[in-house]
């Protein structure tokens, strides 16, 4: 099974582009932090940069709502290509074809900052409920028949 899942902040706006025959396609990179303790039991940090595609209207999605530093999770498959360099040479790219990509809850998508609660002023105010009020019984509690 090829999966990957990853869940990072953006190092680049997306690149969007169109193959020859007009399909959509958006290239970027995630920086993804780890941690590992080292044998002196001290705690460092290494960040990874994952390259990532997305065709078809995910792509265009992509160039639409994401610019750099946005938090994204992105469920794909892991892919190998090559291409000949100018020079003669053989390169290869390593990348994650994206499914999907979602932005987390908690993150503001339009600014680009992580961690902030999202702004639904525009959707108005919320007014306190009032409390139910007490029904009265459709019957005199004398007169049950049973």
């Amino acid at each position: 099974m090829n999966s990957v899942q990853v869940l990072g902040n953006l190092t680049r706006d997306p690149q969007i582009r169109a193959t020859k025959t007009g399909r959509a396609v958006a290239s970027f990179s995630i920086a993804v932090n780890r941690s590992y303790t080292t044998q002196q039991g001290e705690t460092r940090e290494l960040t990874d940069f994952i390259n990532v595609v997305a065709w078809g209207a995910l792509a265009e999605s992509v160039g639409n709502q994401l610019k750099k530093g946005t938090r994204v999770f992105v469920e794909g498959r892991y892919s190998t290509r090559s291409y000949e360099a100018q020079d003669g040479s053989r390169r290869y790219i390593t990348e994650v074809v994206a499914n999907m990509i979602a932005i987390p809850l908690g993150t503001h998508a339009q600014s680009g900052q992580t961690g902030m609660a999202a702004d639904w002023s525009s959707f108005g105010t919320v007014e306190p409920e009032e409390p139910p009020k007490p029904k009265k019984p459709e019957y005199d509690l004398g007169t049950i028949p049973f």
